[in-house]
């Protein structure tokens, strides 16, 4: 199955949900206090869980659901996608943030396509998903992807960035791309560090340091180099089967990895991170008035024609 193919959802007449709110936001507690009598009459709210407290440990006490609806923004629904992988269980997203480029309804919507929601009346789709390693320089040359060799494990739906930071002089890094089937690595390079992007993440952070903008439809990885120290490094994409191997041979203090833009992991010379494609995929729940070309151009003005003064 691709990245992003199509599926259906099976819901009872009353589907189990699973709320996951960001309540920093003042408009998400309105919304929770607004909703839940409209849900009660239509759903079974299994288990509401705040953002602040959501760990892998809470989510999978959850009973199962058949639906998890995600109030907060874009950076709420990737917090939540690492927690929820492993159970499997459709997302859908109600935007309270910025973009909306994840989170696609608005409270309108989710009432106005409530029956096609819970009818399988929406398209659905499967995303990419990065499980990412630190380990020790021997530790890769035993089996760099071995999860009993890590230092640290995460997960990212967007992106796996490794930035300089302070005191903000150019790092070096080596990067391997399939290299049990090289075995060599494919160049090694100096600048303010690299992003690795799923095509769910190629319009954040990739986009902006220049990287290609790629349809969730497509099974790849982007590799984007942020400010190389060469005239010739651009952004490339590989096959999402891919094994991405980083060996940082120079690093700063504050050198770090950084998940989704929100968890970052201290890294020192000598460390490799190693980055496969996950082997499972998110399913996500998208408004019918709206496709990824559309939002594109809508909410990142893609291809807009330039105006006068």
């Amino acid at each position: 199955m691709s990245a992003a193919e199509s599926t259906t959802i099976s819901k009872a007449d009353r589907p189990r949900l699973l709320i996951l709110a960001n309540r920093k936001k003042k408009l998400v507690r309105q919304a929770l206090v607004d909703l839940r009598p409209w849900w009660d009459q239509r759903a079974e709210v299994v288990a509401e869980l705040d953002l602040a407290a959501l760990t892998d440990e809470a989510v999978a006490a959850v009973p199962e659901v058949d639906l998890a609806i995600v109030l907060g923004g874009d950076g709420t629904m990737l917090a939540c996608a690492r927690h929820l992988l492993d159970r499997g269980v459709p997302m859908l997203g109600v935007n309270f943030g910025k973009l909306g480029f994840l989170a696609e309804f608005n409270m309108d919507d989710l009432q106005r396509h409530w029956q096609q929601i819970v009818s399988d009346g929406c398209r659905t789709t499967r995303r990419l998903m990065m499980v990412v390693r630190v380990v020790a320089s021997t530790a890769a040359d035993r089996g760099a992807g071995e999860s009993e060799g890590a230092l640290s494990e995460s997960v990212a739906m967007n992106d796996v960035v490794i930035t300089a930071g302070p005191p903000y002089r150019i790092i070096e890094l080596e990067l391997a791309i399939d290299p049990a089937v090289t075995r060599t690595n494919a160049t090694t390079f100096s600048g303010d560090g690299v992003i690795i992007s799923t095509p769910s993440g190629s319009t954040a952070y990739n986009m902006a340091a220049g990287g290609p903008i790629v349809s969730p439809e497509v099974d790849a990885l982007c590799i984007t180099p942020i400010c190389p120290h060469s005239l010739a490094f651009r952004p490339i994409v590989v096959k999402a089967t891919s094994e991405l191997c980083l060996h940082v041979k120079e690093a700063n203090k504050g050198t770090t990895l950084v998940i989704d833009g929100q968890v970052p992991i201290p890294l020192a010379a000598g460390q490799q991170v190693v980055i496969r494609r996950h082997p499972k995929s998110l399913q996500l729940i998208h408004n019918p008035e709206l496709n990824y070309w559309k939002m594109l151009a809508k909410k990142m003005h893609w291809a807009a024609r330039p105006r006068s003064l």
